[in-house]
């Protein structure tokens, strides 16, 4: 397992319940994430580069649905404004840092899906980060792909 790491401060009750209304409600939070932070990810990835298709691709961050099943440890999460209009919808979606418990790999990943927010926030809010999860789906009779996160 990853190896466990200390809140020095956890969020507010203010920023919890601004969390939770742009989840439910979607209404917009503050401009939220360090652009230095953002900058320097990018260049390390840049950096860790083995080939020149790696270097010069789009920086992307892959989103967490290509991991299905896969047990993590969320290491860290920041919400961002969403740039999808959906009425009614989450008005954020999480940038996730999470460490694989099968391999060990770290990686960041992106999700949307208003369950999957509501468990980190109540992650972050109850103290469980260091619990490991996976996130799993299913198909509604919709034809959209429900996601969540299990126990691990």
């Amino acid at each position: 397992m990853a190896e466990s790491k200390e809140l020095t401060k956890g969020p507010s009750k203010a920023e919890l319940e601004r969390a939770y209304d742009a989840i439910l409600n979607g209404t917009p939070l503050p401009q939220g994430g360090d652009p230095e932070v953002v900058s320097r990810a990018i260049v390390e990835r840049i950096l860790a580069a083995e080939t020149f298709e790696d270097a010069f691709k789009p920086q992307e961050l892959a989103a967490w649905r290509e991991y299905l099943d896969v047990p993590v440890e969320v290491r860290s999460f920041h919400l961002n404004p969403t740039t999808y209009e959906v009425e009614g919808g989450s008005s954020v979606y999480a940038v996730v840092d999470l460490a694989r418990l099968d391999d060990g790999e770290h990686m960041t990943v992106t999700c949307g899906g208003r369950n999957v927010l509501a468990q980190l926030v109540k992650m972050l809010e109850a103290g469980w980060m260091d619990r490991p999860v996976k996130l799993v789906g299913r198909q509604t009779a919709e034809g959209y792909q429900a996601l969540w996160l299990e126990a691990a």
